[in-house]
């Protein structure tokens, strides 16, 4: 197994887990609610009882009948009501408490699936990469190269070589100096600067490659692939060298 599939299967293990958490914590949040309300329903009903055992005991002094009935009922309405009071807020205090626990393995199925969607893309690339290398694919175009007979003499090449490579250092220079320019001048806002005008325009989108993949590898099929040209490189540093360096043979007959 590899490094990146090794990391994925990590992140989803940790997912699975963190899920099964915010399962159970949804449970906990909602049980506790649940519980809570009915004990806030239970304390509203007994306030209501206790209001009434107060009016029956203020009718009772005034009219001086069932003052010790009445007043014994209100007592234990009283108390009643400060049990299911104190009841109530604990199990509201619980439920506070389970729904920060919930809010906290919300927070973290989110920050474990941010992880675990990456290392699976990652993953996926490399699969649909390797399983594109595998798969027939057109050849890419070849270069148009001369016969064997129609080569030019060394002294052309080594003559078109050297003009390549100093067309090459001086397009690279001068490429570093524009991008230079260029990311000075991106520092104005819009608008015209004497005989200069500053305008910008939105950027084109761009093929989510890794998105493609993850499509194709999920319905089973393969990503669509094209070869490319192959890479052309020439390299005359050894012909420049012997340039840029005299040759002493030369020099000793001169003098």
């Amino acid at each position: 197994m590899s490094k990146t599939t090794a990391a994925a299967a990590r992140h989803l293990a940790n997912l699975l887990a963190a899920e099964d958490a915010l399962t159970t914590a949804t449970r906990e949040e909602a049980r506790a609610t649940r519980a809570a309300t009915r004990a806030t329903a239970r304390a509203l009903k007994a306030r209501t009882l206790r209001t009434e055992a107060r009016q029956t005991a203020r009718a009772a002094e005034r009219t001086g009948k069932g003052i010790a009935t009445a007043t014994r009922r209100l007592a234990t309405r009283e108390a009643r009501l400060a049990e299911l009071v104190d009841a109530a807020r604990v199990l509201k205090a619980e439920a506070t408490a389970a729904r920060r626990v919930r809010r906290a393995a919300e927070r973290r199925v989110e920050r474990i699936a941010r992880r675990a969607a990456l290392a699976a893309t990652r993953a996926v690339e490399k699969i649909a990469t390797r399983l594109g290398e595998t798969t027939l694919t057109p050849a890419p175009q070849a270069d148009p190269v001369l016969p064997a007979e129609q080569v030019p003499a060394v002294e052309d090449i080594e003559a078109h070589a050297t003009r390549y490579a100093d067309l090459d250092a001086q397009a690279k220079t001068y490429a570093k100096l524009a991008d230079a320019e260029k990311t000075w001048l991106r520092q104005l806002p819009t608008g015209t600067y004497g005989r200069v005008v500053i305008t910008r325009t939105p950027g084109r989108s761009v093929l989510d490659g890794a998105a493609v993949a993850l499509d194709y590898t999920g319905r089973g099929a393969v990503p669509p692939r094209k070869a490319t040209r192959t890479t052309f490189k020439c390299d005359a540093t050894a012909l420049m060298e012997a340039l840029a360096t005299p040759d002493t043979d030369t020099l000793t007959l001169t003098a």
